[in-house]
């Protein structure tokens, strides 16, 4: 075995799949989030404060309550925009959001992220599988075929 396969071989026997899997589910969730942003930011950097708080208000109107930034798309925009959130909530006509709250969303938010990673993971791996049975069966085709043709 050369000195390369043995170091692979270290290093996937010393991997935490764990820790790996976190790093990848909160990769993803930081590249939604800025797209997230973004496209908000496009589609309502012009709006003025006003619009902003009407927008704020139907979230807050549809989840039953005043929402954590990170739960809204464009919520750090939205925070540089508004300013402070509990005061924003409180002029709203609800209760702020508490840090655990927001801990909280930040959690389902995760959540679903590493569901939505695994079953792309699952899917990605049938799919490899699938791949490997036809190229199989297409290389025992072949081989039969030569066979044949040696006879």
């Amino acid at each position: 075995m050369s000195a390369k396969k043995k170091q692979n071989l270290n290093y996937a026997r010393n991997m935490d799949i764990d820790n790996w899997r976190d790093r990848q589910v909160c990769k993803r969730l930081a590249a939604q989030q800025e797209r997230e942003e973004r496209d908000f930011i496009l589609a309502h950097g012009g709006d003025s404060r006003e619009d902003l708080t009407k927008y704020v208000l139907q979230k807050a109107r549809q989840l039953g309550r005043m929402p954590d930034p990170l739960e809204l798309p464009g919520g750090r925009y939205l925070m540089r925009r508004l300013g402070d959130w509990s005061a924003l909530a409180l002029s709203l006509g609800y209760t702020p959001v508490s840090q655990k709250k927001g801990i909280a969303a930040y959690k389902r938010i995760k959540e679903q992220t590493e569901e939505d990673f695994l079953r792309e993971r699952r899917e990605l791996k049938a799919a490899k599988k699938l791949e490997k049975i036809a190229r199989d069966k297409e290389k025992n085709r072949l081989q039969a075929a030569r066979e044949k043709g040696e006879r």
